[in-house]
């Protein structure tokens, strides 16, 4: 409701610039509100080079801070988990396992999910579009890294008033690659399953450490 209420507020005022600092303010207070997210999720990667598509579906489970895992079922399955700035990437048919460390554009989202970071002081935030114009009754905020003039990654993110749900991004690294998620069956801060986040893969798994 006073999420309602201040959008309402902004929206007659004619202020873009308070209208902004308003969709801010409540993505910032959803993030802060959750403990835990269990949502479907359906990714497409257009890649830039190829011009081509490829489109993936599974789960993606949250636990804040730092925990984030994505089970992909469709059309192959693999997970692809993070914890702090720790990644692993774990492909059933070929029995590999890789491990890594987040780093640049393709952490920008997960770094918003799941981590510390206030989107006001970390990113840089404008509306793409609103409920009234453009947006079909949902918010597109676009936001960009602070301190780095040429970065070229953002996120682009639909956000639901009034309570500012995050209902799908997109993303754009610096290679022009777009990659987009569409989220539904969304349930949060419900109890999720005990020991989501310590996967271990099966024997005679290839492990892989990557720099």
């Amino acid at each position: 409701m006073l999420g309602t209420v201040l959008v309402s507020i902004v929206l007659a005022a004619g202020d873009p610039a308070g209208e902004t600092a308003t969709v801010v303010a409540g993505l910032q207070a959803w993030l802060d509100g959750t403990q835990t997210l269990d949502m479907r999720f359906q990714q497409s990667l257009v890649s830039s080079a190829l011009g081509t598509t490829a489109t993936e579906s599974g789960r993606l489970y949250l636990e804040r801070p730092g925990k984030l895992r994505w089970d992909y079922v469709d059309p192959e399955k693999k997970i692809a988990l993070l914890l702090g700035d720790r990644t692993a990437l774990y492909l059933e048919d070929e029995r590999l396992m890789s491990r890594g460390r987040l780093s640049g554009e393709q952490g920008l989202f997960p770094r918003l999910l799941a981590g510390h970071d206030r989107v006001g002081e970390f990113f840089s935030a404008n509306l793409v579009a609103t409920p009234s114009t453009g947006g079909r009754g949902s918010y597109r905020l676009r936001l960009v890294p602070k301190g780095d003039p040429a970065a070229m990654g953002a996120v682009t993110l639909i956000l639901r008033p009034p309570a500012f749900l995050i209902e799908g991004a997109e993303l754009l690294d610096e290679t022009g690659n777009r990659t987009t998620y569409t989220f539904s069956n969304v349930r949060r801060n419900r109890a999720l399953p005990e020991g989501l986040f310590a996967f271990e893969p099966p024997p005679g798994t290839e492990v892989v450490d990557e720099r």
